[in-house]
C-alpha cells in the first residue's frame, strides 16, 4: 500500500480527535473512512430509489418525509407523579 501525504493542519487535526477519543491515528482514520463509505453508499442506495419514481411521485413522497420530520409530537413520561 502507498503511503499517502498529509498536510500539518490535518495531521494535527486527526492527532487532536484521536487522542481525545483514545485511540490511534490509524484507527482513527480507518473509522473515519469507514463511516464515511457507508454514508456514500446509503445515499447511492436512496438515489437508485429515487430513480424508479416518477418526478411527482418523487416531489409527493419527498413532502410527506418533510412532514414528517417537522411534525413530530415528543411525549415524556417522567414516572407518576402521585
Amino acid at each position: 500500500m502507498q503511503a499517502i501525504m498529509i498536510d500539518n493542519e490535518l495531521s494535527a487535526t486527526v492527532n487532536e480527535i484521536a487522542r481525545e477519543l483514545n485511540i490511534s491515528q490509524q484507527d482513527f482514520l480507518k473509522q473515519a473512512i469507514e463511516d464515511y463509505v457507508k454514508k456514500i453508499k446509503k445515499h447511492q442506495a436512496l438515489l437508485a430509489f429515487a430513480g424508479i419514481l416518477q418526478e411527482n411521485e418523487a416531489d409527493d413522497f419527498l413532502a410527506t418525509i418533510q412532514q414528517s420530520r417537522v411534525n413530530k409530537t415528543l411525549e415524556i413520561n417522567c414516572g407518576d407523579k402521585n
